[in-house]
């Protein structure tokens, strides 16, 4: 490509949402989308880290949130983001189905390690890897319609408004209008399409990785793809202009903004027209959830896009943020292989302690097991993005 072309991008696939487009005269990746996805691997690793689960931190049960709720969908929002990077020019679409299908035959392993059954009747055909598999397919086929910030941010708004529109007048059929485990939408709908095959067979009444939670998280990341694209747009002006990355900073804060009145909006419309209530949680991943973690997610993007995507970057935030930047690089195998590394290591040993109870016992420092078995794992995780960047060698569906 000639020089004269300063804001093409050069995409090595057009369905690896793992990729990040490199400005061909720069030369320069955009580090901030692996540089945020390294802060939320480390708050990944570290939370799995954990041997005894407050009920304060871990998955609310049902209403609200609770700190363990915010990690996935960050993820999410980060993928959509970087969907949004790797189809900014074209959407490959075999290649993008062949990998949907990969991911959801490796949830279907996820589900069989993690809840150490092989039972083929009992299997779960939903769950984590097959929700993203079913987002890298949706986030892929709508770039077919549109490639562009603006089109994107349409698409967010009307995707909230639709699953708040399902939820809602679902609970006008509920008592006092509150949708609750017993009466939501997730559990007929899921029930019908899973049967016995979703999160406890059904026991628990819904499904927080089924059809009803796929629209939901679908908020998330289409308000990252928006997130993508306005970065992208914004770099193309400013590298045309001789300008730097603090272009993005009011553009970026007026979609967060946008997202953070969208999440108001969606709130309270439609549920004080219908006289019900929509509550801001992860089980049904309403609306209002996914567009306040989008907010925050897009800050955070912001902040390393001004420190990191500079030329040259500045080398007091460059060099310690190298292992952030690796991680980022692997985010898909950090993530999701740190969530089947504890599933083993939670197991029993012969004696019935856990395994990773007597690994931390065992290499305890100051007296203190669980700060170093985190920090084991951290380093373990770390060290290995960090060798696998340094090769190269990048996990990807």
């Amino acid at each position: 490509m000639s020089a004269p072309e300063p804001t093409s991008v050069e995409v090595s696939s057009a369905a690896d949402p793992d990729f990040t487009p490199q400005p061909k005269r720069a030369g320069v990746r955009i580090a901030s989308l692996d540089w945020a996805r390294g802060w939320m691997l480390v708050a990944s690793v570290t939370v799995n880290s954990i041997l005894v689960m407050p009920s304060w931190f871990d998955h609310a049960t049902w209403n609200g949130v609770n700190p363990v709720d915010l990690i996935f969908p960050v993820f999410v929002t980060l993928s959509g983001c970087g969907l949004a990077f790797a189809m900014a020019r074209t959407v490959k679409v075999v290649p993008l189905l062949r990998r949907v299908a990969v991911l959801f035959a490796l949830g279907l392993a996820y589900n069989a390690i993690v809840e150490w059954s092989l039972d083929v009747f009992t299997w779960r055909i939903t769950g984590v890897l097959q929700l993203y598999a079913a987002l890298v397919a949706l986030v892929g086929l709508l770039h077919l319609v549109t490639k562009t910030w603006q089109g994107w941010a349409a698409i967010t708004v009307v995707l909230a408004f639709a699953h708040t529109s399902l939820l809602t007048v679902y609970a006008t059929t509920c008592p006092a209008g509150v949708l609750t485990r017993a009466c939501n939408p997730s559990g007929p709908l899921d029930a019908l399409l899973f049967g016995a095959h979703m999160q406890a067979q059904g026991i628990a009444g819904h499904d927080p990785e089924g059809v009803v939670t796929i629209l939901g998280a679908l908020v998330s990341a289409s308000a990252g793809a928006t997130l993508g694209h306005l970065m992208l747009a914004v770099r193309r002006r400013a590298v045309a202009a001789g300008r730097g990355p603090a272009t993005a900073i009011a553009p970026m804060l007026a979609v967060c903004t946008g997202f953070v009145i969208l999440a108001g909006a969606t709130l309270t419309t439609l549920p004080i027209l219908l006289g019900v209530q929509l509550p801001v949680m992860k089980r049904l991943w309403t609306a209002p959830f996914a567009l306040l973690i989008a907010a925050g997610t897009g800050v955070l993007l912001l902040l390393g896009h001004v420190l990191l995507d500079r030329a040259p970057a500045w080398r007091v935030i460059e060099a310690p943020s190298y292992p952030l930047l690796a991680l980022g690089r692997n985010s898909l195998l950090v993530y999701f292989g740190s969530h089947i590394l504890m599933s083993l290591l939670r197991h029993p040993a012969p004696d019935g302690v856990p395994i990773a109870q007597r690994i931390a016992d065992a290499i305890a420092l100051f007296g203190r097991p669980q700060l170093t078995f985190t920090l084991l794992l951290l380093a373990f995780w770390t060290v290995l993005a960090v060798v696998l960047h340094r090769r190269g060698i990048y996990v990807r569906p």
